[in-house]
């Protein structure tokens, strides 16, 4: 295993990173003026969107349990230490930067539309800047990097499972949201040919037909 201030020093810079980007999209909502008018939504079942975003907090805070407990965050619980274990905690270390340099790019493109609520509000429109040139989701991307990052770097199972579930939640709700932004409530076929372009959460190597 990689030594543990290493480990501290990469856990820090991929929180700082997140953290970011999170502060970029609660800046961006404070600008809105006016009051934010509802046009169509999808309610996702019960209950996800709450783990949606309990999920999502634990998987950007969990360097925290890490910084005030070392040992414990990092010996259990955890995957038996393996030959070459520092070189699959150097790629989290990679997915964690890349989340949340990912995060807060994406939270400065999409602004005042970023929220929780699967919706479509007064004056919505489609974002095409930044990392929405070439993918769709690239919030949900950015946070399920930190996540199975997380669980590379620190080789844990329970943030394996976390980032697992927040894998099944993030297609889920991509759907939900395809499905509204592709209605005529929304953007219709302008938002069926961006989608022949774009990547869901990668981006596409070449454009659907």
């Amino acid at each position: 295993m990689l030594p543990v201030l290493f480990v501290q020093i990469s856990a820090a810079v991929a929180l700082v990173g997140t953290v970011t980007g999170f502060a970029a999209g609660i800046a961006q909502r404070r600008r809105a003026l006016g009051e934010v008018h509802v046009v169509a939504r999808k309610d996702p079942v019960r209950g996800t969107t709450i783990l949606w975003v309990g999920g999502t907090l634990v998987a950007t805070f969990w360097p925290l349990g890490f910084f005030l407990l070392p040992q414990f965050a990092y010996h259990w619980p955890a995957f038996p230490d393996f030959p070459a274990s520092w070189v699959v905690q150097i790629i989290g270390v990679a997915f964690g930067v890349t989340g949340g340099v990912l995060f807060s790019r994406a939270a400065r493109a999409l602004g005042t539309q970023m929220t929780p609520e699967i919706r479509i509000q007064q004056g919505h429109q489609l974002i095409e800047v930044g990392p929405y040139r070439r993918i769709r989701h690239p919030v949900y991307t950015a946070i399920l990097f930190v996540a199975f990052g997380q669980s590379l770097l620190f080789l844990s199972l329970p943030a394996a499972l976390l980032a697992l579930l927040l894998a099944a939640l993030a297609v889920y709700r991509a759907d939900l949201e395809e499905r509204l932004l592709s209605s005529p409530d929304a953007f219709g076929a302008t938002y069926d040919a961006y989608a022949a372009r774009t990547g869901r959460f990668l981006p596409r190597l070449r454009s659907k037909p």
